[in-house]
C-alpha cells in the first residue's frame, strides 16, 4: 500500500514524498513548506486534482528524463529519479498519479541529518 511520508532536511522545510508499497519513492513535493499541516494541505489538494494536473518532461544534460506534475502552472511534484527513456517516466509518472488517491499519510516526520546514516522521527498530533 502505498504512503504519504513528511520529512526534513537541512533547513529546506517539511517536504513530502510518496512511497510504493514496496518502500520505493514514486515521487516527491517540489517545494519545502513551513510546517507539517502545511504539506498535509498540499497533498489534500494534490488528492483532490491530481487525475487532472498537468504532466511535463524534461530531458536533463547528462540524458535523463525527469517528470513534474503542475496545478494551475504551479509545479507541485516531480520525480525522484532519472530514468533512461521518457517512455519510463510516462509510466512512472502514471503510476504516482493512481497511488495518490489510494496513499495514508504518515503522522511523523522524518528528520534526514546531512551526515549521519539512519533518522529520527518526530511524532506530529
Amino acid at each position: 500500500m502505498a504512503r504519504f511520508q513528511c520529512f526534513r532536511t537541512d533547513g529546506s522545510g517539511v517536504r513530502w514524498r510518496l512511497l510504493g508499497g514496496n518502500n520505493r519513492v514514486l515521487g516527491v513535493s517540489v517545494r519545502g513548506h513551513t510546517d507539517h499541516g502545511s504539506a498535509v494541505r498540499e497533498l489534500d489538494a494534490l488528492r483532490d486534482v491530481a487525475q487532472d494536473a498537468r504532466l511535463e518532461f524534461e530531458r536533463s544534460l547528462a540524458g535523463q528524463w525527469w517528470w513534474q506534475l503542475s496545478i494551475s502552472d504551479v509545479p507541485i511534484a516531480r520525480s525522484a529519479q532519472g530514468f533512461a527513456r521518457k517512455i519510463d517516466a510516462d509510466l512512472a509518472a502514471k503510476r504516482f498519479i493512481r497511488r495518490v488517491g489510494e496513499a495514508s499519510l504518515d503522522s511523523s516526520v522524518m528528520v534526514f541529518q546531512p551526515g549521519h546514516r539512519g533518522r529520527t522521527t518526530n511524532v506530529v498530533n
